[in-house]
């Protein structure tokens, strides 16, 4: 069956979805996006592409500073409350081709994607998935079914399709919830073009870049569940959290307004599943992408690029068999389950490292060698896209 015959049902319409569909539609499939809000719209929320999701982006035809308005991050600091405990240039992470990382608004970002969505992609809105036939394989809802080729389940952490395909791969609970905070230009603090984060007590964490034209953004995690106070409350809290911080922490929170705050209780999936596809019907296949397949513990702000990364690397596997789904979708397991696992346990790690309780992560902090963050950072961001 040619590529052109064949159809591609996409559930979920988040980075890795639109990536997917992009990629199946530049294939030649017809593509039903199947999403689950009212209306296709990204998150007030600022996000990291390094280097490697920056190179899956140019691959589908995006580029990262020019359609996302990205802003390209010169140096990376990792800080304690006291002192710099590591320091590295954001050109070392794309030092084999100068790519850089960038800082992105993640609604740019999902409206450059869903501008390049092709003319085969039918987008559904308003459609909670929760049947998959995987005899004769289609997916849908109470009332309509779209009958399928390949499957991509892109439905989020929360993802009920992995339980079909990877039954041992839960969603775990890491204890912490981030508050993301978005400022506009106008009202931003005085900026460079660093990302820094800095570690502190009780396992708290706070960071900040530059959005450039789209202002700057800020990501603070506290330990707990989710806060059920007003936004005005949860912003004075996050002020006493973290009112003896050093500079300029203060102005990133009085900067911003309690309507421009958002709450998200952190969680991952461990252990990665180990597939990430499942055969259906005689010629046909379901395939995990994005948070739905591997989501990461996020202190590694790995999830956008991994993303990226998966519907580049599906793209391939299908241009590499296409004339049979199954064989590619091994293929694709093949080629991207070692990077996913070693980005997993080295964000788990670094996560249970950060949870250590008072004193642990300041003392590990001084005591890891720069050279191995840095060697650790360049790791991550070394993917390339398959040839």
């Amino acid at each position: 069956m040619q590529m052109q015959n064949r159809r591609a049902v996409v559930v979920g319409a988040g980075v890795a979805g639109l990536a997917s569909a992009i990629v199946l539609s530049k294939l030649g499939w017809r593509v039903a996006l199947l999403e689950r809000r009212e209306r296709l719209k990204g998150d007030d929320l600022g996000m990291i592409l390094w280097a490697s999701g920056v190179r899956a982006l140019r691959a589908l035809g995006v580029d990262a500073t020019l359609d996302a308005a990205g802003t390209p991050v010169e140096r990376f600091e990792i800080r304690n409350e006291e002192r710099l405990s590591s320091s590295f240039g954001g050109a070392m992470l794309g030092a084999d081709d100068g790519t850089p990382s960038v800082m992105v608004h993640n609604a740019m970002l999902y409206e450059a994607l869903v501008s390049r969505l092709g003319d085969s992609v039918e987008v559904h809105p308003a459609v909670q998935v929760d049947r998959i036939d995987m005899v004769d394989l289609a997916a849908g809802d109470a009332t309509r079914r779209w009958d399928a080729d390949l499957v991509v389940a892109a439905d989020g952490i929360d993802s009920p399709t992995r339980s079909l395909v990877a039954p041992g791969s839960p969603t775990v609970d890491a204890g912490v919830v981030v508050f993301r905070g978005i400022i506009p230009a106008h009202r931003a603090p005085e900026r460079s073009a660093e990302a820094v984060e800095v570690y502190g007590p009780d396992r708290r964490r706070f960071g900040y870049g530059d959005l450039g034209h789209a202002g700057a953004c800020w990501w603070a995690t506290v330990p707990g569940g989710m806060r059920p106070e007003s936004p005005q409350i949860q912003h004075e809290l996050i002020n006493r959290w973290f009112a003896d911080w050093p500079a300029p922490v203060g102005k990133y929170i009085a900067a911003t307004r309690p309507s421009e705050l958002t709450q998200q209780s952190v969680r991952y999936v461990w252990p990665v599943p180990g597939r990430l596809h499942q055969g259906a019907g005689s010629s046909g296949g379901l395939v995990l992408m994005g948070d739905a397949a591997h989501g990461v513990a996020p202190i590694l702000a790995q999830g956008g690029s991994l993303a990226l990364e998966d519907a580049v690397t599906l793209g391939w596997a299908l241009r590499r068999t296409p004339e049979s789904v199954p064989d590619a979708l091994a293929s694709y397991d093949r080629a991207r389950l070692p990077r996913l696992k070693r980005v997993a346990r080295l964000s788990r790690r670094v996560h249970t490292i950060a949870s250590g309780g008072r004193g642990v992560t300041r003392g590990l902090l001084r005591a890891v060698p720069d050279s191995w963050v840095q060697s650790q950072a360049a790791s991550l961001a070394d993917w390339q896209p398959p040839r």
